[in-house]
């Protein structure tokens, strides 16, 4: 790649990055992402991904065609009475969060030796869930906060989407806790969907 300059801006390349580099400032900023050893940066990469695919328009229109198509998804799967014509209802990712599912990609990634970007992993992840391989439920503002707070229980019944062809093709990346938890919301399976058709 050719060295190009806009301004003090000037981008370079060498054997493992690409990046840019400015006149005015001691640091450069890589377009792959490599900080993966420091906690706070991975975590920081991840929500910033997580941003870009909430904010897409992609992932808007997916969430658009599943209100239209699936008319058991326009009813809180906790409290069916609930529908979308009495109160919001949002998609929780479940029993992946959409954390969890960038987080998982990044590390197969890692493992395998890729280079990624955030643009590619929430290309990618908006991509599986159009493959519908993400898990959903729909649920009410209120059941939303009480699933994330951890004191609502999900069964595997209630999931829309193929969450397990995901964890098969991402199984390096999955870490140990979060295989532990969901063998054990696969073996707990007290509750189910409220017309038996996820």
């Amino acid at each position: 790649m050719e060295n190009q300059k806009i301004g003090n801006i000037e981008n370079f390349s060498n054997e493992k990055n690409i990046g840019i580099i400015s006149d005015s400032s001691p640091f450069a900023e890589n377009f792959y992402f490599e900080d993966f050893f420091e906690e706070n940066n991975i975590k920081k990469f991840i929500k910033n991904t997580e941003r870009l695919i909430r904010q897409s328009r992609e992932y808007d229109e997916y969430i658009s065609l599943l209100r239209t198509n699936v008319k058991e998804l326009n009813h809180d799967n906790i409290l069916s009475k609930i529908t979308s014509a009495d109160a919001s209802l949002e998609f929780h990712h479940y029993p992946f969060s959409l954390f969890d599912i960038v987080e998982t990609i990044m590390m197969q990634h890692v493992i395998d030796d890729e280079k990624f970007t955030s643009f590619s992993i929430a290309k990618e992840v908006v991509d599986l869930h159009y493959e519908n391989k993400i898990g959903l439920v729909p649920l009410s503002i209120t059941t939303h906060e009480l699933a994330h707070s951890g004191n609502l229980f999900i069964s595997k019944k209630q999931i829309f989407g193929d969450y397990s062809s995901f964890k098969k093709k991402y199984e390096k990346g999955v870490s140990a806790d979060l295989n532990r938890k969901i063998k054990e919301m696969e073996e707990d399976d007290k509750a189910s969907d409220f017309k038996g058709v996820l």
